[in-house]
């Protein structure tokens, strides 16, 4: 199989510009784990974009199409497609971005290797998110748009944009001046939403979904710490974190059935608050805990996926350990 690997910020989606060092750093870890699965998991022609910065380094006997600093890359992106039978994103949800790409693609009629634009649409913006979950009484996170209700929360308020990945754009207030200085130093408050915040433990679920069925593969912590100007940052994780994957597993049902149109990996954040479990938001897209999940359990998620195009897949892990993994 010809397959095309687009991970946006190191393939060429910040040729004019500086790389971003966090959002670089997971992209690259992302991109050198799904090529060392693919790799392993069968005789594919592997193709990848790469910003110019980036050139030689991948491992031989993969393709690379250099993205300049002049080039359009969505156009650049568009022409490799037509020499490839599967592709796989990998791309922030931020400023429609992975929705983008997963429509150029299935525009051409090539094979996605990750849930359909549709899918992206829904969770890409938070608010729909919210109002998906809470439509299939799935327990999740209080949200309003933060120009409809410009409150503060006693126990604390969080403030994130509605298209934000990784954290990027999501902030924490503990008093009422805090919000109000944060409220005020932002523009176009009906593209953030406002959450009470929850204590507990941040974790994460990565499973695989198909056609309404949901696997999980792993349970992780997030680490999370707060910086300059109220910010969180998601600094690692540490991969299979819980071995105990029961009650998860329930969580991964209920969305499965509320978002049939996920389709291979995708990873769910989610908070324990005693011994409830509250979803914080769904990723349909790799995520950072995809890179230590071979090393924890012995999974070559990439096959696992390529499996889905024809069938069913059966996670067999071959290990059962915790992988830390540092993104700052």
């Amino acid at each position: 199989m010809k397959i095309l690997i687009f991970e946006y910020i190191n393939g060429g989606g910040c040729a004019k510009t500086e790389l971003p060092p966090s959002l670089a750093r997971e992209g690259w870890l992302m991109l050198t784990a799904v090529l060392n699965d693919l790799m392993a998991s069968g005789e594919h022609e592997l193709s990848v974009l790469l910003d110019w910065r980036r050139v030689n380094t991948v491992p031989q006997g993969i393709r690379m199409i250099t993205v300049k600093p002049h080039d359009d890359v969505l156009a650049i992106f568009t022409e490799a497609l037509q020499a490839c039978d599967a592709v796989l994103p990998i791309a922030p949800e931020t400023e429609q971005i992975l929705w983008t790409l997963c429509t150029r693609v299935e525009q051409l009629g090539k094979r996605l290797l990750s849930s359909a634009a549709n899918a992206v649409a829904k969770t890409a913006d938070k608010l729909e998110t919210f109002n998906i979950l809470s439509t299939h009484n799935i327990p999740t996170v209080p949200s309003h748009r933060l120009d409809k209700y410009p409150y503060f929360y006693a126990q604390g308020t969080v403030i994130k944009a509605r298209d934000d990945a990784g954290c990027e754009q999501c902030f924490i207030c503990h008093n009422n001046d805090e919000f109000e200085r944060l409220l005020n130093s932002l523009d176009n408050p009906e593209h953030y939403l406002i959450q009470p915040f929850i204590t507990g433990v941040a974790l994460s679920i990565s499973a695989l979904f198909k056609e309404g069925v949901g696997t999980i593969l792993s349970v992780n912590r997030q680490l999370i710490s707060i910086h300059d100007n109220h910010r969180l940052k998601l600094t690692g994780c540490e991969v299979n974190y819980s071995m105990d994957k029961t009650p998860f597993q329930l969580i991964v049902n209920q969305i499965a059935l509320a978002l049939p149109d996920l389709w291979g990996y995708a990873g769910i954040d989610l908070i324990k608050h005693g011994e409830q479990l509250v979803v914080v938001e769904i990723n349909p897209r790799l995520t950072s805990s995809y890179t230590g999940i071979n090393q924890a359990l012995g999974l070559n998620v990439m096959a696992l996926v390529l499996q889905l195009l024809d069938g069913d897949a059966t996670p067999v892990p071959t290990k059962n350990q915790t992988i830390h993994i540092q993104l700052t």
